[in-house]
């Protein structure tokens, strides 16, 4: 498993405690003491906090650094891979993540590159991917491989094409894609589909659901018709979304496919891996041009604000849409009324780019019911931010000669880091588990009422955060009636469904509505098991072998 990039010595949070009773606090309180005008409030503190940053030495306090390639840090991360590969210990998915990490550290054309990826072609055919094999094998020449060491690499290129013509029926069986190229998952089951008429403006959400407001729910949502356990009320697609830093050295950075055996780098920092060309070329288009330079550092020190990481993906998102006319943007952004826009009111069918950003634009941010000591916190560590942005990325040059873009870029990386905070929802995969935990009474009784002894076991593991202009803006519950299955398919055992559905739209009118049932919870996981696992991104399982057909 790669480690988490956060740094407890480097947390922005416990530093700014600590600036905020020795200083601070004395500048901020003061001059807001008197101030009812929350917008004044806002402003002040955004005034003694740059203030404030224009001679305290942020850079060395964090230790803040480009994210530049490492040829050093490449070659200790491909040791640390050699040694997992070794017979001795045979962890071959450790290895290979650390083949990774060293091909995401190492130069490019560079030789350190070379034979990391020289390293990932044996871990390939370790577990009979040959044609990932030879694709590894094509990376290393492209990269300057040694000519004292071809001997060896051309021995395990003609060793494998031998492999793949004396086995050449069943190996084509299990081919299903091309290695280094984008491919949808295969679908194991048919996609699901809106179980009520569409919203004539919003096509992706049933007609029957509604967003309204009163004082005692506040915003809400109503149906305005009986539902069903199983029902599929929405089908929705993220405005943004980002990967979890653990997965960096195992998914692909923009579609997060599991291609871990074919991950090719980001040439400008040391985090984004690929499963394409295609991945690359759209990530770096759509928001990766404007982050590269800064997204090491924001993992790093975020501390507990890590939560809002996803808003300088939204804040990079936007800028790239919107980047060949920002002063009209701008100006639409400045007279925008926020009570008179959500997504469920937009008409989908002719939604432009500026309308649909709009709907993410007005999530909540709850600025204005932070305590002063928290807005101060996040305004610290926004301008920290801003500054490396300006700095390090081409939103340099664009803001240089206009004090207006700059005030934007910071506007939006304040605003989109409160509602990410607020308004992400975690995207979960399901994976075979490690067995029956004996302690967890999920597993004690079988409510679904079938013999499950011989049923392969899931889990639940997240691995990317995503924010949705209209699931988004769905309130929190902790019995909730609805549940996210985010859609990859598998076969599984599909009998489950119907039965469960079947009993708990029988219970009816009856069935608890303060407290969240085990019925309840088996259904999410069919569900999920159903449309959020995939075999390929299941790539080992609970004995070590390889989850793919015929290997």
């Amino acid at each position: 498993m790669t480690e988490s990039l956060q740094e407890k010595e480097c947390n922005v949070v416990k530093l700014f405690d600590e600036l905020w009773e020795e200083s601070l606090k004395q500048r901020i309180i003061e001059p807001v003491h008197n101030q009812r005008n929350k917008d004044k409030v806002a402003e002040i503190i955004k005034h003694e906090i740059e203030d404030f940053l224009r001679t305290f030495p942020f850079h060395d306090r964090f230790n803040l650094q480009p994210d530049a390639k490492n040829n050093t840090k490449a070659l200790a991360a491909r040791n640390c891979g050699n040694e997992r590969f070794a017979p001795a210990i045979g962890e071959y998915m450790e290895s290979l993540q650390h083949y990774n990490e060293s091909i995401a550290y190492s130069e490019q054309g560079s030789e350190t590159r070379a034979l990391a990826y020289g390293n990932r072609s044996a871990v390939c055919l370790k577990f009979g991917l040959y044609e990932e094999c030879l694709e590894n094998i094509r990376l290393a020449r492209a990269s300057n491989y040694p000519t004292q060491l071809a001997d060896k690499l051309n021995k395990r290129e003609q060793h494998v094409k031998r492999c793949i013509e004396e086995d050449a029926e069943e190996f084509s069986s299990r081919v299903t894609h091309t290695p280094g190229q984008y491919r949808p998952r295969k679908s194991g089951h048919l996609a699901p589909k809106l179980s009520y008429e569409a919203h004539a403006n919003v096509p992706q959400l049933v007609k029957c659901v509604e967003l309204r407001q009163n004082s005692e729910f506040g915003r809400h949502l109503v149906t305005t018709q009986h539902l069903k356990a199983g029902d599929v009320l929405l089908i929705e697609k993220p405005y943004a979304s980002m990967l979890n830093d653990k997965e960096r050295y195992k998914r692909c950075a923009f579609c997060h496919n599991e291609d871990t055996f074919t991950l090719i780098p980001c040439e400008g920092c040391t985090l984004a891996m690929y499963c394409s060309d295609e991945c690359m070329d759209k990530a770096y288009k759509q928001y990766h041009r404007y982050e590269c330079g800064v997204l090491r550092d924001c993992w790093r020190i975020a501390g507990r604000l890590l939560g809002g990481i996803l808003g300088l993906r939204m804040a990079a998102t936007a800028i790239a849409s919107f980047e060949q006319e920002l002063e009209g943007w701008t100006n639409h952004l400045n007279a925008l009324d926020d009570t008179k826009v959500n997504a469920f009111t937009v008409d989908w069918n002719k939604a432009t780019d500026s309308d649909i950003y709009d709907t993410v634009h007005v999530l909540a941010t709850n600025q204005k019911r932070r305590s002063r000591k928290d807005l101060a916190m996040l305004m610290f560590f926004a301008s920290i931010v801003h500054r490396l942005l300006l700095e390090r990325t081409d939103l340099g040059p664009l803001c240089e000669s206009s004090p207006t873009r700059s005030k934007l870029l910071f506007d939006l990386l304040l605003r989109h880091w409160q509602t990410s905070l607020i308004n992400k929802k975690q995207v979960y995969h399901m994976q075979r588990s490690d067995g029956q935990d004996e302690e967890d009474e999920y597993y004690e009784y079988n409510y679904a009422g079938y013999d499950s002894d011989d049923e392969e076991e899931y889990s639940d593991e997240m691995h990317a955060v995503a924010v949705y202009p209209l699931f988004s803006m769905v309130n929190h519950s902790c019995i909730p009636n609805v549940a996210p299955i985010h859609l990859l398919d598998v076969n599984v055992p599909e009998h489950q469904l119907p039965m469960l559905v079947e009993h708990m739209n029988e219970v009816g009118r009856r069935y608890p509505k303060h407290q969240y049932t085990a019925a309840e919870v088996v259904l999410v996981r069919i569900l999920r098991m159903m449309h959020s696992y995939s075999l390929e991104d299941d790539m080992i399982n609970t004995f070590g072998s390889i989850g793919l057909p015929g290997t």
